[in-house]
Parts: structure tokens; C-alpha cells; sequence
């Protein structure tokens, strides 16, 4: 009898392990990319994270995206964010941020030294200059897992079983 306890309980701490997993549980799609210069000219742009560019162009909100550097891979996924700064000297170079960050002096716009965006046309979009390099947008899925309601289940059977046991 003393087995069985032992067995039901271990059962319902992994059931509800199973469970926070599960919740957790996302997928990331591919939806596009833009390039740093791609944006519009730098006196009128906004300051924006990478999770807001990509909401700004494929639409719903910053928290339905996560963003990358390197690829359009899922593999490749760094949650980082190439921005341009305003006011950089020359040689322009972006720099690369988390997907959420900003810097926008609490005016959300792109018009203070040192203030941040991920996507404007500043130093990467002057005419004969590069573009910039490119943000990866990923939409955010949550995907659900069967498994785990059934995990929960079994858990709270076991209890159930180990509290009447008990009474008994």
C-alpha cells in the first residue's frame, strides 16, 4: 500500500510539472523582414522596438512577435534587434539591442541624440548609402498540447485515489 501513496504522488507532481511546461509550449512563424533603412525619414519617425516595427508591418501587436538578427530560421532565433541611433557620427553602424528595447527620451519619437528605432531612414537610407541589415520577424503561436491536460488529469485522479485511500 505504502508503494502505491508513493506512486500516485510522484504521479501528480509530475502531472502538474507537465502542465506549466505546456503552457509555455510556443511556435515562432516566419512573417518577413525590413531593412534598418527601410523606414520613413528621420524627422517624422517614431521610436520603435523591434517588436513594434514588425507589428507596425505585418500587423497586430508587438507582443505577437519575436524578432531576429541573423536569419529567417526558427533555429536562428535570437531575440535581438537592429537599431539606428539618432545623431550617430560617422561611420554609421547600427547596433544590435533586444527585440524590446528602446530609447525614445519618453516622447516616442526618433529626434534626441542618442535616442533609438528599428526602423527609419536615417544614416542606413541616404541615398547611396546601404539600407542597413535586415530584422527577421517571427510570429509568436502557442500551441496546444493535449498531453498535458491529460497529465493534469492522471494527477488529480491520483490524489483524489490517495485521499479517499486515506479516509478510508
Amino acid at each position: 500500500m505504502k508503494h502505491w501513496k508513493n506512486i500516485l504522488a510522484a504521479g501528480a507532481v509530475v502531472s502538474v510539472a507537465g502542465l506549466a511546461q505546456t503552457a509555455d509550449a510556443a511556435t515562432y512563424n516566419y512573417v518577413g523582414s525590413w531593412k534598418l533603412g527601410d523606414g520613413p525619414n528621420f524627422t517624422v519617425a517614431d521610436a520603435l522596438t523591434g517588436q513594434e516595427a514588425a507589428a507596425l508591418l505585418f500587423g497586430g501587436t508587438a507582443a505577437d512577435y519575436v524578432i531576429s538578427t541573423v536569419s529567417d530560421l526558427v533555429a536562428d532565433i535570437d531575440f535581438m534587434t537592429w537599431v539606428d541611433t539618432y545623431a550617430q557620427p560617422w561611420p554609421y553602424t547600427a547596433t544590435k539591442v533586444a527585440q524590446d528595447y528602446v530609447n525614445d527620451g519618453g516622447d516616442g519619437k526618433y529626434n534626441v541624440f542618442g535616442e533609438t528605432t528599428a526602423y527609419v531612414s536615417d544614416h542606413f537610407g541616404d541615398p547611396g548609402e546601404a539600407v542597413g541589415p535586415t530584422n527577421y520577424a517571427f510570429r509568436v503561436a502557442v500551441v496546444p498540447l493535449p498531453a498535458g491536460g491529460l497529465l493534469l488529469l492522471t494527477g488529480i485522479g491520483g490524489l483524489a485515489a490517495l485521499r479517499r485511500r486515506k479516509k478510508a
